[in-house]
């Protein structure tokens, strides 16, 4: 029988706040994803570059064997580079079929970023597209529509007890995310100050997604140069000032309890 943790602080675990290759390369900030710690389970997303290292740097004590799911919202490299690892791992190398990995169509096959072999290893597999429901005990993982990135991308509204959480990953900004996040808790990435034809969120487009859900608390993370230059705090206060809402720039390794977020109004 896996060793369950219990008693732990829901929480969500910033593995990595950085993204796009120049932040790879120089590991300005680390690149290793999210991990949610919430209802007693343990859901990975995205693992990114050093991702595996990190956690066990920030979460000394955390066992990877015991992580319940691994989401990966897209296959990019940023997102996607320590993805083999954990599966290998949470399977004790195919001893141990457990284990959920959720990623849409294209991450898997002759173009994809999951070995094939390790995919047998796994207790189940989901593939995401719009509309998708994935459900853990009490948690529930909603996937409401693709997002207009280079590969197929999804981010996810996360529903448990009375709360909602949403993660906003790579895309352009279009008016359906703002109907399909509204949450109470909001994660964004913010990889550009400016629009551009790079599809990544700008600090605009930041704006108004959190002008219009109103969460009670946006944290912005996947930090590019030009956001890195100006300051992620700094950015986090601008769009506090001009949304009315609290924003948080994540940091890499930094705990945040689920309750203190839902404090904030």
């Amino acid at each position: 029988m896996r060793r369950r943790i219990t008693g732990t602080t829901d929480e969500i675990i910033f593995l990595g706040t950085g993204g796009a290759r120049y932040i790879i390369a120089k590991q300005l900030r680390a690149t290793g994803g999210m991990l949610f710690r919430i209802g007693g389970k343990n859901i990975l997303i995205d693992p990114g570059p050093e991702s595996l290292y990190r956690l066990l740097t920030y979460v000394p004590k955390f066992n990877p064997q015991t992580i319940d799911a691994i989401i990966l919202t897209h296959k990019h490299i940023d997102h996607s580079a320590d993805i083999n690892v954990y599966l290998d791992v949470i399977t004790e190398g195919g001893f141990k079929k457990r284990g959920i990995l959720l990623a849409p169509d294209d991450a898997f096959g002759e173009d994809g970023v999951v070995y094939k072999y390790l995919v047998q290893f796994l207790s189940k597999i989901m593939i995401i597209k719009p509309q998708v429901e994935f459900k853990l005990d009490g948690l529930v993982f909603h996937f409401p529509l693709k997002h207009d990135h280079r590969v197929e991308t999804y981010g996810f509204k996360m529903v448990y007890e009375d709360y909602a959480l949403s993660y906003i990953c790579d895309t352009k900004f279009f008016p359906a995310l703002i109907s399909a996040y509204k949450a109470n808790i909001l994660i964004l990435n913010l990889l550009r100050l400016e629009p551009s034809e790079i599809d990544h969120l700008s600090i605009p487009d930041c704006e108004e997604i959190i002008v219009k859900i109103k969460p009670r608390v946006a944290i912005i993370t996947h930090f590019g140069m030009t956001t890195l230059r100006a300051g992620p705090w700094n950015l986090a206060r601008q769009l506090a000032q001009k949304t009315g809402v609290t924003v948080l720039a994540a940091e890499d390794g930094k705990h945040y309890e689920i309750k203190k977020l839902l404090s904030y109004s």
